[in-house]
């Protein structure tokens, strides 16, 4: 199908995919590319770190417009209700009510809204789809691509749509220096203690159900299950989240996908930068356009 309307504005801001509250966080920007392309552009689907607490969708302005230029495709940004602690003896604080899984459920709405409302904002094709989850939002990335009937099934049965349709729709899923493994991440950095306690609670099935690395994925032949295209990257130069998150959910991905799949899963490590500085730079942005363009090809979108 050819693309040949004018492009809107270059970004559309504060989207709201879900009803808000004073303490629930449900909105999303979508940025278009400069320029017109010839054939019906795919959506970027951008989720961003932040330990599950802290991050907004409006510190990731250069990265989404990149992007989209780079890819010629439509890139969203999604923000999701954070897990914000309670301040001792402030009455006006925001109790932390989200928790584990208040931030993968958002994230599946907002995905379900996208679906939804492409001919709304710019005619993307909604049956492709290209997940990009950073830090804590590779752990929430990697529960939708691994456990849609936990997380998108029940917004597909809201939203009226066939069982699978959202989870079919994502073609490609890059984590990106992502929290795959929660016990573990407390294990080997047990200063992180405060944030996952507000993410999780005290509750040890909590971490154990939050992390994409332990799920055990029904058979294909129960389920229908797919396993997504796959890219996990990791910058040598990170010094927040450690290598073996990486090399550990690369090889549960393989072990999922079976032999007949293998090979599209993938591991990268680079000389990209610290672990937020290396969302800005070139490099990154021409290794997620890498996996999108060749991805594509592999697909005929």
């Amino acid at each position: 199908m050819t693309y040949v309307d004018p492009l809107p504005a270059n970004v559309a801001n504060d989207i709201i995919y879900a009803p808000i509250s004073s303490w629930e966080k449900h909105t999303l920007d979508i940025y278009y590319p400069s320029s017109k392309r010839t054939v019906r552009p795919s959506l970027i689907v951008f989720v961003h770190g932040g330990a599950w607490r802290t991050g907004d969708k409006s510190g990731f302005i250069d990265l989404a417009r990149n992007l989209a230029n780079a890819t010629g495709d439509i890139v969203a940004v999604v923000n999701y209700t954070l897990s914000i602690a309670d301040i001792k003896d402030d009455p006006t604080s925001v109790p932390a009510r989200a928790r584990h899984p208040k931030h993968v459920q958002d994230v599946a709405t907002a995905l379900g809204y996208l679906y939804t409302h492409a001919t709304e904002h710019g005619k993307y094709n909604p049956d492709h789809m290209f997940l990009i989850g950073h830090s804590a939002g590779g752990q929430i990335t990697g529960l939708l691509a691994l456990r849609p009937d936990l997380y998108l099934e029940p917004v597909e049965t809201d939203l009226g749509l066939p069982r699978g349709t959202l989870h079919k729709a994502i073609c490609g899923v890059v984590g990106v220096e992502g929290i795959y493994n929660v016990d573990r991440l407390l294990k080997v950095w047990p200063d992180y203690r405060d944030f996952v306690v507000q993410g999780f609670g005290e509750d040890p099935e909590a971490l154990i159900h939050g992390s994409p690395d332990r799920q055990s994925i029904p058979s294909a032949a129960e389920s229908g299950f797919v396993l997504p295209r796959y890219a996990v990257i990791h910058s040598h130069q990170d010094t927040l989240v450690d290598p073996p998150q990486a090399n550990d959910y690369f090889a549960h991905l393989q072990s999922i996908a079976g032999q007949a799949g293998r090979d599209n899963v993938v591991i990268e490590f680079g000389d990209w930068g610290t672990h937020d500085d290396m969302l800005q730079t070139p490099q990154f942005t021409q290794t997620i356009s890498k996996y999108i363009q060749q991805w594509s090809k592999e697909l005929h979108l």
